[in-house]
C-alpha cells in the first residue's frame, strides 16, 4: 500500500478525451511507446491510500526500471478524470539508494560547518563509509530515466 502523505509527486499529465482511458489502456500505450525507444520498463498495480482511516483509496499503476527495481524510486500512477479531460498523476514511491547517499552527503557537510577539524575529520570518514558507492553519473543517469517515463506519458496520453 502506498501512503500518498509519504510519497512526492513527480508530475502530473492532463488530456482530454478521457472517456475510455484505464490504467490498462495506459500500461499498453507507454509499453509501446517505451519498447518503441528502447527503455525498458515494467508494471505492477497497487493500492494507494490518501487521508486517514476514512481517506480515499485508489488502485495505482506503478512504473519501474526492471534492472533497477530495489534501487530507484518506482513511479505510482493514479487516474482521475473530470468530465471529458484525465489526469494522471505520478509519485515518486519506495527508495532511491543514489539520491539518498545524495542526501546524506549533503546533510553531513552541513553539519560540519563551524565545528573543530576533529569533529570535521571524524564527519568526513563516516560519511564516506555510509555514502559509499556515490556517485553523480549513476544519480544523473536516474534522474533522466524519470524524465524519460514522464515525456513517454504524456506522449501516450496525448496522442
Amino acid at each position: 500500500m502506498i501512503k500518498l502523505k509519504d510519497v512526492e509527486e513527480m508530475g502530473s499529465v492532463t488530456f482530454g478525451d478521457a472517456g475510455e482511458v484505464t490504467l490498462e489502456t495506459i500500461k499498453g500505450a507507454v509499453t509501446d511507446l517505451a519498447q518503441q525507444n528502447g527503455i525498458p520498463v515494467a508494471f505492477y498495480t497497487d493500492d494507494a491510500k490518501e487521508g486517514g482511516l476514512f481517506g480515499d483509496t485508489y488502485t495505482a499503476l506503478v512504473a519501474y526500471h526492471p534492472e533497477h527495481r530495489n534501487d530507484y524510486f518506482n513511479m505510482a500512477m493514479i487516474l482521475t478524470k473530470q468530465g471529458n479531460f484525465g489526469t494522471v498523476s505520478v509519485y515518486a514511491a519506495g527508495k532511491s539508494k543514489q539520491m539518498n547517499k545524495f542526501a546524506r552527503s549533503e546533510a553531513a557537510k552541513e553539519m560540519r560547518r563551524g565545528q573543530s577539524m576533529s569533529f570535521k575529520v571524524g564527519n568526513m570518514i563516516s560519511s564516506g563509509i555510509m555514502n559509499m558507492g556515490k556517485s553523480k553519473q549513476k544519480l544523473q543517469e536516474e534522474q533522466t530515466y524519470y524524465e524519460i517515463i514522464l515525456n513517454i506519458i504524456g506522449a501516450a496520453l496525448n496522442e
